[in-house]
């Protein structure tokens, strides 16, 4: 058995070398989502505001420098409120902030000056981000410059030693996506080839098993969604990523690579073209992928989406993928939870696949 399903594999890994295009976009895709949302990251993290401060002072200078080490703002210095209204009206900036000329002497003499904040309110959520970093700029502001003055203040106590950033987290999820969106690919499309060339006859007339083509397939697929997945990983060392337990990162690099290459050879077996299983993975994939915690720990997200989440494994593999680069656990669960339904669905998901080629060949 296992001598028939090495040939089963060989041969499915030669037809991918003799035919390349289609395995080289199956590897490039993750890459592709990982440089996508690179760019969304970079471009999301801080909110472009145009800034007018001239002659504004000492005290005017220091709110200065406040608005440009904003963690809101992206700042850019600019000559007038005209220029600012013009930056608005192309839609480059979300805001005009001027710092009026008589900043300084205002607080000197009269204790009160005022900063004029004008906000392209087109959309909601860079609209809210302007209204609640200006509040948070003043009170850093003040409490550096008139620390006695104000009534109340906070200190901050951070739950872990570092912090990760949202670009960090993200490239990390891009990781479960390659996974996901590669086995799917992989394991779908070279079942599927089998049927549209009509090789699937010589597989039901040749002396193996069903479970001896299954587990070739499955061999095949998870020699090239490693291919796929390294090179996404190799990518995501260039922006920083450094595991922290490389053990954990190999295991659940390939439970998930196992769980999805399966249901990818279920998928191809049931639909039986590839002309199906490539737009049938990537259907199956992008809503899985936004579920699985991939932009924060899913417990922020709503109930509904929560719940919805806790059903498929891209929810825990991301999970243990986050603890394993990371070394912080973002959901409630036990880890030996999180282990265990993560390796119960690659158990389902292998049944699943024999069950799938059992009922085409029957069918056939």
């Amino acid at each position: 058995m296992l001598l028939a399903a090495y040939r089963v594999m060989k041969n499915e890994l030669l037809l991918n070398l003799v035919r390349p295009l289609s395995s080289v976009l199956t590897i490039l895709v993750p890459i592709n989502f990982l440089i996508l949302f690179v760019l969304f990251a970079i471009g999301g993290a801080k909110v472009p505001v145009g800034l007018v401060a001239g002659q504004t002072g000492a005290y005017g200078s220091q709110l200065t420098s406040a608005i440009e080490h904003s963690i809101t703002y992206r700042a850019q210095t600019i000559n007038s409120p005209v220029s600012g209204t013009a930056l608005i009206q192309a839609h480059h900036t979300v805001a005009t902030i001027q710092i009026p000329h008589s900043f300084t002497s205002q607080l000197s003499t009269n204790n009160h000056a005022s900063v004029h904040l004008t906000i392209n309110n087109l959309n909601s959520d860079f609209a809210n981000d302007i209204r609640r970093g200006m509040p948070l700029v003043l009170y850093q502001f003040d409490a550096a410059n008139f620390p006695g003055k104000i009534p109340v203040t906070y200190r901050e106590v951070d739950t872990y030693p570092k912090t990760v950033t949202f670009l960090s987290f993200l490239s990390v999820s891009i990781q479960t996506v390659a996974l996901l969106i590669g086995g799917l690919l992989f394991g779908g499309r070279g079942t599927a080839r089998e049927w549209e060339k009509g090789t699937i006859k010589e597989l039901m007339l040749a002396p193996i098993s069903p479970w001896s083509v299954v587990m070739g397939k499955l061999a095949a697929g998870m020699v090239s969604g490693m291919v796929s997945a390294m090179l996404v990983f190799i990518v995501l060392l260039f922006f920083g990523v450094r595991p922290v337990a490389w053990g954990e990162l190999t295991g659940v690099f390939l439970v998930t690579l196992f769980v999805f290459v399966s249901l990818g050879v279920a998928i191809g077996s049931l639909v039986k073209s590839q002309f199906i299983v490539i737009p049938l993975s990537f259907a199956l994939g992008l809503p899985l992928f936004f579920l699985s915690g991939a932009f924060g720990p899913i417990a922020w997200s709503t109930p509904v989406a929560a719940d919805i989440a806790s059903v498929f494994p891209v929810l825990y593999a991301n999970v243990i993928f986050q603890h394993a680069i990371e070394g912080y656990w973002t959901m409630s669960l036990p880890p030996a939870i999180i282990w265990g339904i993560l390796l119960i669905w690659a158990a389902a998901a292998l049944v699943i696949s024999s069950i799938a080629y059992r009922r085409a060949v029957i069918s056939h």
